[in-house]
C-alpha cells in the first residue's frame, strides 16, 4: 500500500482564529450546541480542559478560559474544500476528523522517491486553497495508522515519510495516547506504565485480547506498525440505507428510538471493533399519508457509542413535526472516520460530580482506592455547626 495522511493542525481553532486570537493569548475553547467543549487551545488542555466538558467544568480548571461558539457551518465548508481539492487528484480520498483525510497512492507510486514530490505538490494546492493559516502537515507510508501518526508528528507546512523499514522504529517512542482507543482502555495502559507505542506493541497478544478485545487487538497492531487495512473512498460515495423494521405505523417516539437502535447496533459495534465511528447521519422519515422528512446530523467527533446516537435520535425526533404515523425510516452512516484519540483525565469519577453536582462519585473514587492505599482519605465531620468558629463547627475523619 501507499498512504499519504493529510492533517491540518488545530482545524477548528484556526477556523476560529479568522476571527481574531482570544483575548491577550488567554485560554480558549469552542463550545458546541449542547453546551459543552468541542475543543480547547494547548494552554486550556495544560490546566485539565478537555472535550465533553460543561463550560462550569472548563472554568472550575481554568479561571481565564475565553470560549466561542462553534461555527459548523464554516468548519463544513472548509472540511469540504479540503476533501474537494484531494478529490481532484482522481486518487481515492477517505475523509477522517476535521481538516484531515487519507489519500490511495498505490495506483500512482510505492516508492518514497516518489511519494516525496507527489506529496509535496499536494500540500502545495491544499495551502493554496485554504489559505496560509490552514497549512498542511502531511504523512506518508505503506498503512493508514502510521501515515496518521507521521502527519500529526509534522510541523504544519511539512512533511514525514516513513519507509517500511523504519516503521517500528519510528512508531516505538511515541505515546499510546495516539491510538483511537476509549478513554476507559487508555486510562488503564496509563496506571499499568504503557505509556509509549513500542511498550504496548510488546505486550502479550493474548493479555491484550482479554483485557480490551478486538478493538485492543487491533489497536496492537497498529502499534506494531502492522496496518492492511485499504482506504475506503467516502467522497461522493452513497452508502447502502439501513432499514428500521417497524412492525406497524406508529407515532411513539421511544418506540421509533428503541426499534432503530436495535438496527443500529450490529452497526455501530462493528464500527467499534474498527476503531471507527460515524460522522455524520442521516435518516428519512416516511408518514402514512405520504408525507416524508428528513433528518441530517453531524456528530463534532466519530461516534460509535450506542448511548449517544440514542440521545441524538431521540432530540432529533423530539424537535420534528410528526403530520402523522410513521410507516418506514430509513437510516444512513453518510461519513466514517477513525475515532479521535481521547486526552485523559485524572479522575473521571469527580468530572461527573461535576456535572451533576453530586457528591456520591467522590466517595466512590475514595472506597475504590483506599483498600490500595490505606486509610489516608479524610473529610470533613461537622460537630457544631452554629458554632461562631470554624474550626470548631467541624473536625476531620477517615473517610474509610
Amino acid at each position: 500500500m501507499s498512504v499519504l495522511s493529510c492533517n491540518i493542525p488545530s482545524f477548528l481553532l484556526a477556523l476560529a482564529g479568522r476571527q481574531g486570537p482570544a483575548p491577550a493569548g488567554r485560554p480558549l475553547v469552542l463550545m458546541g450546541e449542547d453546551g459543552r467543549v468541542v475543543t480547547a487551545s494547548e494552554p486550556a488542555r495544560a490546566c485539565g480542559v478537555a472535550g465533553g466538558m460543561s463550560m462550569r467544568q472548563a472554568l472550575a480548571r481554568c479561571p481565564d478560559l475565553v470560549s466561542r461558539e462553534l461555527d459548523m457551518q464554516a468548519c463544513q465548508a472548509e472540511h469540504a474544500a479540503l476533501l474537494s481539492t484531494l478529490a481532484q487528484t482522481g486518487l481515492p480520498v477517505e475523509a477522517q476528523d476535521w481538516g484531515s483525510a487519507y489519500v490511495d497512492l498505490r495506483e500512482v507510486t510505492r516508492e518514497l522517491p516518489d511519494a516525496q514530490s507527489l506529496c509535496a505538490d499536494l500540500g502545495r494546492q491544499v495551502r493554496h486553497t485554504l489559505g496560509e493559516a490552514l497549512q498542511p502537515s502531511l504523512g506518508w507510508d505503506t498503512g493508514k495508522f502510521t501515515a496518521r501518526a507521521a502527519a500529526v508528528r509534522s510541523q504544519p507546512g511539512r512533511m514525514r515519510l516513513v519507509s517500511h523499514d523504519e516503521e517500528a522504529h519510528f512508531l516505538s517512542p511515541l505515546p499510546v495516547t495516539l491510538l483511537p482507543l476509549p478513554p476507559a482502555a487508555l486510562q488503564q495502559l496509563d496506571w499499568l506504565g504503557v505509556r509509549t507505542l513500542g511498550h504496548f506493541a510488546h505486550l502479550p497478544w493474548p493479555a491484550v485480547q482479554q483485557r480490551f478485545g478486538p478493538p485492543g487487538k487491533l489497536a496492537q497492531r497498529l502499534a506494531q506498525g502492522q496496518d492492511d487495512r485499504p482506504v475506503h473512498p467516502t467522497v461522493n460515495a452513497r452508502p447502502e440505507p439501513i432499514e428500521v423494521d417497524l412492525d406497524v405505523p406508529t407515532t411513539v417516539q421511544e418506540e421509533v428510538v428503541g426499534t432503530s437502535m436495535h438496527a443500529l447496533r450490529p452497526h455501530l459495534n462493528e464500527l467499534s471493533a474498527r476503531l471507527e465511528g460515524c460522522r455524520q447521519m442521516r435518516a428519512e422519515l416516511h408518514f402514512a399519508d405520504g408525507t416524508r422528512r428528513a433528518i441530517h446530523h453531524a456528530f463534532v467527533q466519530p461516534v460509535c457509542a450506542p448511548e449517544t446516537v440514542r440521545a441524538m435520535l431521540a432530540h432529533e425526533l423530539h424537535r420534528l413535526t410528526w403530520p402523522g404515523e410513521l410507516a418506514a425510516l430509513q437510516i444512513m452512516l453518510l461519513d466514517v472516520g477513525e475515532l479521535v484519540p481521547a486526552q485523559l483525565s485524572l479522575f473521571p469519577e469527580l468530572d461527573e460530580s461535576l456535572a451533576s453536582a453530586s457528591r456520591t462519585p467522590f466517595v466512590d473514587l475514595v472506597t475504590k482506592l483506599a483498600p490500595r492505599h490505606g486509610g489516608i482519605f479524610w473529610r470533613a465531620k461537622v460537630t457544631d455547626e452554629h458554632h461562631p468558629l470554624p474550626e470548631r463547627r467541624f473536625t476531620f475523619a477517615q473517610a474509610i
